[in-house]
């Protein structure tokens, strides 16, 4: 076999000169299409504790799924089950699975009886009918029954029955909560909070505790008879039947002196004498 001449080795180490220049071009065009690195401190770890993947929200493995049995409104459940589904992104279609599998006691037997009525219901239906079955009764004028709710013992108490009927209400602006809520709390205590005037309702909730505890104070100094002192109600701080003190005078009876100086300076008298 005839060695190469110089021509040939020439040529072809031009087209192994063009070969090399083309794949350099290509791999740069490749670097430049491909995205840069994310800078983010949270990086493409999978789906750890509170990591993000991207733009996506982190997704949380060890949270808890909530249970409900019946003895509650199911509203703060129905709550509870929605935030879960938006953070952990489950489908649609496993959302009334993962709730009743979470379903004791009564809501289980419950649920098993709409599934032989009407078979797997919707999200939106299953929640309309745990609030027809656990929920408070029917309510015309929820509204209507926020306004008149009214305080008839403690703060603490008219709070919570206050918070129980607020979410079914609908929406209202922050100011219209401050105000039912300032309305039910009754007067004085009522113009006291709006003398302060509150900007949010967590705040009017919290003057109404404070202004209630100097309230109660004020009405315990008033009810204290004159002159009480912690040790009992006499001034002195001692019983008035306790022994008088050496070298004093203690008082007797006008009727039982009077008699006492009689029968010492009188000699008796004996009938048929004189």
């Amino acid at each position: 076999m005839a060695e190469p001449s110089n021509a040939d080795i020439a040529k072809m180490m031009s087209e192994l000169t063009k070969s090399m220049a083309t794949m350099q071009q290509q791999i740069l065009v490749l670097q430049q299409a491909q995205p840069p690195p994310s800078t983010s401190q949270s990086g493409t770890r999978g789906f750890g504790f509170g990591e993000h993947t991207g733009d996506r929200p982190p997704r949380f493995q060890k949270l808890d799924f909530p249970k409900f049995d019946g003895k509650s409104d199911p509203l703060a459940f129905i709550n509870r089950c929605e935030s879960y589904f938006v953070q952990q992104r489950i489908a649609a279609e496993e959302q009334v699975w993962m709730a009743s599998y979470n379903l004791e006691g009564s809501a289980q037997m419950w649920y098993i009886q709409v599934q032989q009525s009407e078979g797997t219901p919707s999200w939106r239906r299953f929640t309309e009918l745990l609030n027809l079955r656990f929920g408070p009764p029917l309510r015309s004028n929820p509204m209507g029954e926020l306004m008149a709710c009214r305080r008839t013992g403690t703060v603490a108490e008219y709070q919570d029955r206050f918070e129980a009927l607020l979410p079914r209400a609908g929406p209202l602006e922050e100011v219209q909560r401050i105000q039912a809520f300032t309305a039910g709390l009754g007067p004085p205590l009522s113009h006291d909070v709006e003398m302060q005037n509150p900007q949010t309702l967590i705040v009017a909730m919290s003057l109404a505790r404070k202004l209630e505890i100097r309230e109660q104070s004020v009405v315990a100094a008033t009810m204290a008879p004159p002159g009480a002192s912690p040790r009992g109600p006499w001034p002195s701080g001692r019983s008035r039947l306790a022994p008088s003190p050496a070298g004093s005078t203690t008082s007797r009876p006008s009727g039982a002196g009077s008699a006492h100086r009689r029968s010492s300076s009188t000699p008796p008298q004996h009938c048929g004498d004189g």
